[in-house]
């Protein structure tokens, strides 16, 4: 097995100084997922395997590792809705490989997993490190500092069980997963891709046919204001051809969706709220003035005053940080306005140049608990091995170091000389060790055992400041929230239907949110956010196409009524569910198509610049544009046009039409085909041409996955 299931059981040092607070699962509450599911009431399901414990303990794992890599102890619904994406797509490329690998006797068991996980923390004492791993401890050492970040992952199995750092160990196995995919997933796309085989003749076909030319070119927007009277009708037949010939490619979709409509109520303070607030906020600093810091927190009911010290970088808000650092030790902070979301205020009450961080030696002494009964010491026993190591080292009879080996309990040596940096160290461990001269011991009881520290050096000491503020949120009153609630009801009861919404609120000037293709899981509608109950509600059973929602309150941001504009179901859509994006789709072609007849009636009697300058366009001279180039190696020409560029006379300057855009183009000259005995070159090209660039992977990935059997039926049961 892997060296590092062996290593030590408790991490009593690191869990005092990661502290007790830990970030905590609170995203995405899956708590009612754990509810029993029936055969009938599954939640995730590939192929024949049920998936819902799998996704929901990745789903906690990828949170942790998120948390970590962007230190952040909570998430907005839309960066919830992301993480449920990232699990949901990692699961699905995860079964469809394990499934291609197992195939070809590639399957990858446990002991596999665990060697590679060797492999990658080992890694890190490299001059190329895994990625992964590499990411991890770099996120780890701005939270901790670097050797803390090195004794983490040295004894990482050792948090799988410890509740205060199970977190990071989260992290640590949704990194794994990561990079053991990576690992998969790069094996099988170079197998499949060196798979793909494209014939000598047909690639010698394609040296001879691709031919490039050297234009002046211009792209033409149908939408210009010059083109706003061009109109372009198209037939039910049209749109019925279309729809047959591009349902498959077009209109299949691997996941219920929704249109909807949301009328939105702003809850914005008023006037009269603003200065109510400010008015009550002067007041309060006036009784914060004439008591003392402790009264007044007593008073406001959080019973403390913060002693923590703040370095200048420390204060992020831009106006705050010369307010506390420019103004003598006991100045108040006078309340001001910030970004119109807060009032502050407050007081400057300490000040000193103190170290950033210390550099201690440690001795660690984990004793027996309820949830350590493997400690090697009983408590009493702990605290006196503590108080002799202290009065063996303070009288010179022996070192830190050399006493150290005796108790490792199978680290690393490295894992217990480091710096240990103010902020995020609890005040009290941290201020002992100040306290502590250099050379000098101090015994901290922990938890779960005692820790004998020797302090070594420490930082140059920085000019630091204590400070307490207070805040007052600038928000509606009461009264005002009733107030729009009650016009939001009104307006709720006065429409039945999507099109009365959309048509009333315009009439009364109430601004709506369109959301297209809405999936079960989304966390936004189109821009506006934390709409994760309006998005639960338009996939219940009971909701359907027209619907209206009552009124929801959506984090006392703004009041809501929605209404459902179109159902969209799994599958191949029918034709009158989209009829109207076809009639779209081959109006603005058929407009494309005009505009071009257009652009060269103007060529007619001028030239390439004229028609540029009439039109407000700029022309870009001596463009090369490939014949079997795509739409990228084409300055994004569309393939329609390139077929009719290609077909262009020299020196005739003409308008062709692409699906989306008209093109006025003159070339320069035209070029024979290059390269054509250049066998690979042309395979190259077909292997771009066919499959595409970095694009094929997710090509054979999207392939794949389409033949997989999927239910996802997470939107039932995921709430915000």
């Amino acid at each position: 097995m892997a060296a590092i299931g062996s290593i030590r059981k408790h991490g009593v040092l690191l869990l005092v100084i990661i502290g007790l607070a830990l970030l905590t699962f609170i995203l995405g509450d899956l708590s009612n997922v754990t509810r029993t599911f029936s055969s009938k009431n599954t939640m995730a399901k590939i192929g024949n395997r049920k998936l819902d414990q799998v996704y929901s303990k990745q789903y906690e794992e990828n949170t942790a590792l998120m948390k970590l890599l962007q230190n952040k102890s909570s998430f907005e619904d839309n960066e919830t809705y992301q993480i449920h994406e990232m699990t949901w797509q990692q699961l699905l490329q995860d079964q469809t490989i394990d499934e291609q690998l197992s195939k070809l006797g590639m399957a990858y068991d446990n002991q596999m997993v665990e060697d590679f996980k060797e492999n990658m923390s080992a890694s890190l004492s490299t001059n190329q490190p895994n990625q992964f791993i590499a990411q991890f401890a770099n996120a780890l050492a701005q939270l901790y500092g670097p050797e803390n970040a090195m004794g983490i992952i040295s004894n990482i199995e050792s948090y799988a069980n410890q509740d205060g750092a199970r977190d990071i160990y989260n992290a640590y196995q949704a990194l794994v997963r990561f990079a053991v995919s990576a690992e998969k997933s790069q094996k099988y796309f170079a197998l499949a891709q060196n798979s793909v085989n494209f014939s000598d003749n047909l690639a010698k076909k394609l040296g001879k046919d691709n031919t490039m030319v050297l234009a002046s070119l211009m792209t033409v927007n149908p939408e210009l204001s010059a083109f706003q009277n061009i109109k372009a009708d198209v037939s039910e037949s049209q749109m019925k051809d279309f729809y047959k010939a591009h349902k498959s490619e077009m209109f299949d979709i691997n996941e219920n969706l929704r249109d909807l409509n949301v009328a939105i109520f702003p809850i914005n303070p008023t006037a009269a709220d603003l200065k109510e607030i400010e008015d009550s906020v002067n007041a309060e600093f006036g009784r914060f003035q004439q008591m003392s810091l402790l009264e007044f927190a007593t008073a406001k009911g959080v019973g403390f005053v913060d002693s923590t010290y703040y370095k200048e970088s420390d204060i992020n808000i831009a106006e705050l940080d010369s307010m506390i650092f420019k103004t003598p030790v006991g100045s108040f902070i006078a309340p001001f306005a910030y970004e119109n979301v807060k009032w502050y205020y407050g007081k400057v009450f300490g000040g000193a140049f103190r170290p950033d961080s210390v550099l201690v030696a440690t001795i660690e002494l984990p004793f027996k608990t309820a949830q350590y009964k493997e400690a090697p010491y009983s408590k009493k026993e702990a605290r006196l091995l503590a108080d002799s190591l202290r009065q063996v080292i303070t009288s010179g009879q022996s070192t830190i170091f050399a006493l150290q080996p005796s108790y490792l309990y199978g680290r690393d040596r490295g894992d217990t000389t480091f710096w240990i940096p103010e902020r995020g160290t609890m005040p009290e461990l941290y201020n002992s060790l100040l306290n502590t001269p250099n050379g000098g011991v101090y015994v901290y009881k922990a938890p779960n055992g005692y820790i004998v520290f020797q302090a070594l050096t420490r930082t140059t000491p920085i000019e630091k400041r204590q400070f307490v503020l207070y805040d007052r949120d600038i928000t509606a009153s009461d009264a005002t929230v009733k107030s729009l609630r009650a016009q939001a009801t009104q307006f709720a009861a006065s429409v039945t239907n999507n099109e009365e919404l959309v048509s009333k609120a315009q009439k009364e000037g109430i601004q709506v949110v369109n959301g297209e293709r809405v999936p079960s899981m989304a966390a936004n509608i189109g821009q506006l956010p934390s709409c994760r109950d309006i998005v639960s509600w338009s996939f219940s059973d009971d909701v359907k196409k027209d619907d209206v929602s009552d009124v929801f309150n959506v984090n006392r941001m703004f009041f809501a009524v929605a209404s459902v504009a179109k159902v969209r179901e799994q599958g191949v859509q029918k034709y009158k569910d989209v009829k109207d994006e076809i009639k779209t789709i081959l109006e603005r072609q058929a407009k494309v198509e005009k505009v071009a007849e257009q652009l060269n009636n103007d060529l007619k009697s001028g030239n390439l610049q004229s028609v540029a300058s009439k039109y407000g366009v700029s022309v870009s001279d001596s463009v090369v544009l490939s014949f079997a180039g795509d739409y990228y190696m084409n300055r994004g020409v569309e393939g329609k046009a390139i077929g009719e560029i290609f077909n262009l006379p020299a020196n005739k300057p003409a308008a062709v039409a692409g699906n989306n855009f008209a093109y006025v183009v003159n070339v320069i000259e035209n070029r024979p085909a290059q390269g054509n005995d250049n066998i690979m070159l042309q395979k190259s090209y077909l292997q771009n041409a066919l499959i595409g660039r970095e694009r094929n992977e997710g090509t054979l990935m999207n392939y794949l996955t389409s033949k997989m059997k999927v239910l996802d039926n997470r939107g039932r049961f995921y709430q915000k």
